[in-house]
């Protein structure tokens, strides 16, 4: 059997060689297992060793390109990178358990056969719970190992001056910083902090923070370069590092977030964490950052929240972002005026605005079993009666694909042609910064 991957924006998994019925529209970059010899112009394939059919050969490229994938984690962050070469970048976990099922579904890891999935580099882009307690599940995986840890450098901690740590004697910078796990011995952390440490401990996973001053940083692809942005940090009289206090700790942990970029040939991708208006600033503010930040796909920062700084989505112009939200709990996110100033910064006539909260899709209790909501009998249907119950039929993973020359991007909907799909992009120019 061969390895091959879909060439075109979709592509379908025929059932035969001569007929239109299909098994599965594939999108872009999927990969197939092939065999045999093409008949017709289509060929066998196997598609997640699960669904068998055949493709058509032009359709078909022998080489994989850089996937993104924006999960659905709700109100949180989460995302999932396979370079060309096949290494995997996991970037945040959300607060539950939905980037551990997507990478169990995706890697089939209930097989007991199935290989073990190698983590090449997980990006913790800030220690809060909605970005932090779902590595908790993928750090206990049995059959996920991940390789390389790097953070932000901000702690979570109890019976300090301030939940992220101590501050300088005139308040203006956060002097508890870390960036080896042996650096928190002694010290009072904070769940799921504490237990985060811990495995990381019990793995004996390298751990380090990261900042500007850490520039390029090797992911194991040549053909990918990925250098760190934010925070960053300064340095006291002693020459120890410290961030600045923007106000109090939500501002300054969420400001203060890992920013990286990621070039691809011609294409360019940032992730933003959680930075707001005082980190954007602090960014910008630092001599040759404006320049990098520059990207065509851009994980937006904070959940689309209303704290944001438009100079700093001129100095991105992205052609695709992607926004990480959900309704539990509501901040109204992605706000309306956030989607607004993303579009009207881009560098496209045509933007794409993607959002895992609008590409969730749901059914109505009245259209589905009852018994699958309360299984167990703990409610009646009379506890229910009144209240409109709705059940998540398709999870708004967001799929950001790339040559890295043209940009795709796609969601899942539940009408028969399957997906929202856009693509080829071309990746439009701007001035190299390498």
């Amino acid at each position: 059997m061969a390895t091959r991957f879909i060439n075109k924006k979709t592509a379908r998994l025929y059932s035969n060689t001569t007929g239109g019925a299909y098994e599965q529209i594939l999108i872009y970059g999927e990969e197939v297992q092939t065999v045999g010899r093409a008949v017709d112009g289509r060929i066998k394939a196997t598609y997640r060793n699960k669904y068998e059919g055949f493709v058509k050969v032009a359709e078909l490229m022998n080489k994989g390109e850089l996937e993104i994938y924006f999960i659905d984690v709700g109100q949180g962050d989460a995302a999932l990178v396979i370079t060309p070469n096949r290494k995997k970048i996991l970037v945040d976990g959300g607060s539950n358990e939905q980037t551990k099922g997507f990478l169990q579904w995706k890697y089939q890891l209930a097989d007991l056969t199935a290989p073990n999935l190698i983590i090449d580099l997980l990006v913790l882009s800030h220690a809060d719970g909605d970005h932090l307690k779902g590595l908790l599940d993928i750090l206990e995986h049995p059959k996920i190992e991940v390789r390389q840890i790097i953070h932000n450098g901000i702690g979570l901690f109890n019976g300090m001056d301030k939940k992220s740590g101590d501050l300088s004697a005139d308040g203006k910078f956060l002097t508890t910083y870390h960036s080896q796990s042996a650096e928190l011995q002694n010290l009072q952390l904070r769940n799921p902090f504490d237990d985060w440490i811990e495995l990381i401990n019990q793995k004996n996973i390298p751990y380090t923070a990261v900042s500007h001053e850490t520039g390029f940083l090797d992911v194991g692809d040549p053909e990918v370069t990925m250098e760190i942005l934010g925070p960053v940090i300064e340095k006291n009289q002693n020459g120890e590092p410290h961030l600045k206090w923007f106000k109090d700790h939500a501002h300054t942990i969420n400001g203060h977030s890992v920013v990286f970029s990621l070039q691809y040939d011609n294409v360019r991708i940032l992730f933003s964490g959680d930075v707001n208006i005082e980190g954007s600033k602090h960014l910008l503010e630092h001599p040759g950052t404006t320049q990098k930040l520059r990207a065509h796909i851009l994980k937006t920062p904070h959940h689309g929240s209303h704290e944001f700084h438009y100079p700093f989505f001129e100095a991105v112009r992205p052609q695709i972002s992607a926004v990480s939200s959900g309704d539990s709990p509501d901040h109204g996110h992605p706000r309306a005026n956030f989607i607004g100033a993303i579009g009207l910064a881009s560098r496209s006539k045509a933007p794409l605005v993607f959002s895992t909260e609008i590409a969730s899709t749901f059914t109505d209790v009245n259209e589905i079993d009852l018994s699958e909501i309360v299984p167990d009998g703990s409610l009646s249907v009379a506890d229910i009666i009144g209240a409109r119950l709705f059940k998540k039929r398709l999870h708004g993973m967001i799929n950001v694909r790339t040559d890295g020359k043209e940009l795709y991007g796609m969601r899942r909907v539940t009408a028969w042609y399957w997906w929202e799909s856009y693509g080829p992009i071309s990746a439009e120019e701007f001035p190299s910064i390498f």
